[in-house]
């Protein structure tokens, strides 16, 4: 497809495959030390296509990089993964934790629309959630994720709803105690599959810069509906999601893919490099290259 999804290794669970496992299914659940040990506590730069991941730090460091940005914390902290996002950790031996990993869509399937809608707008996008200052949503996460994992360890097939019921106490948990969701939380889950639909349209044709009002016709919406839609459920217009989408593309790409600023700028559909770097400035505040420079070996 494009150069950077060459250059970015796509995992089931880091470091396998897809269909690797034993519990490969819609729900995985395991302590940070399990996995974080085998790789020397550094995680590497990598994206689940179809997974969504919710990673608990109870306890000691962590730097994350999601995207572009880099956060770093002492626990307790959670981190929001959608799926497709670019992202990293490191740890150290003394980090505690749990990390979820599931299909969001499945897990969610149980759960009634109102209680999906809050969930579903914390993934809309990455973010690092500091909770030193919400002990007590740390310490109810922490236990419902150590009973989730107990569940988990179990081999009778019968458990497996479960395990999906509490996994969606979990992200409730932090869905409305971090109020990430509020203003998506009162939405209709027709709205939330039109967003859904859209972003997933977005995800083919963003480089060949659609108008808004295309995008529109092939959801069977008029344009002012949809930009309607999308200033109701993330605050900006149709446009700017789709402008956004490209922005991070061109940010991924910087940091991850060898091109020149001006083969990136061919690789997203601008004829002209220098109105993509003017596009660029505007919506990174700095040029490519000085972004670039400020990325390097990151």
């Amino acid at each position: 497809m494009r150069s950077i999804t060459r250059k970015i290794p796509s995992f089931s669970l880091y470091g396998e495959q897809p269909a690797s496992g034993a519990h490969t299914g819609a729900l995985h659940v395991e302590d940070i030390q399990s996995r974080s040990r085998k790789y020397l506590w550094r995680i590497g730069t990598h994206r689940h296509t179809l997974l969504c991941q919710c990673v608990l730090v109870t306890a000691g460091p962590v730097t994350v990089v999601l995207e572009e940005s880099q956060t770093s914390f002492n626990g307790p902290a959670v981190m929001i993964i959608p799926a497709g996002t670019i992202h990293s950790f490191r740890f150290r031996p003394d980090t505690q934790g749990y990390v979820l990993t599931m299909n969001l869509q499945q897990v969610l399937c149980i759960a009634s629309v109102a209680h999906q809608a809050p969930i579903e707008a914390l993934f809309a996008v990455p973010r690092a959630i500091d909770l030193s200052l919400n002990a007590s949503l740390a310490a109810r996460a922490a236990q419902q994720l150590e009973c989730l994992l107990h569940e988990f360890r179990q081999t009778e097939r019968i458990l497996e709803p479960i395990a999906s019921w509490l996994a969606c106490c979990v992200l409730w948990t932090v869905a409305v105690a971090s109020r990430a969701a509020n203003s998506a939380a009162m939405q209709s889950g027709h709205d939330l599959d039109q967003l859904r639909q859209f972003r997933m349209l977005m995800e083919s044709h963003y480089a060949d810069h659609w108008p808004v009002e295309r995008y529109a016709r092939q959801l069977r919406l008029s344009e002012s509906s949809l930009n309607r839609l999308c200033r109701r459920l993330t605050g900006g217009t149709g446009f700017d999601l789709v402008q956004q989408r490209l922005a991070l593309e061109a940010r991924r790409r910087l940091i991850h893919v060898p091109s020149s600023v001006s083969g990136i700028a061919s690789e997203l559909g601008f004829k002209d490099s220098a109105y993509f770097c003017r596009f660029f400035r505007r919506h990174s505040g700095v040029s490519p290259n000085e972004f670039r420079r400020r990325h390097a070996g990151g």
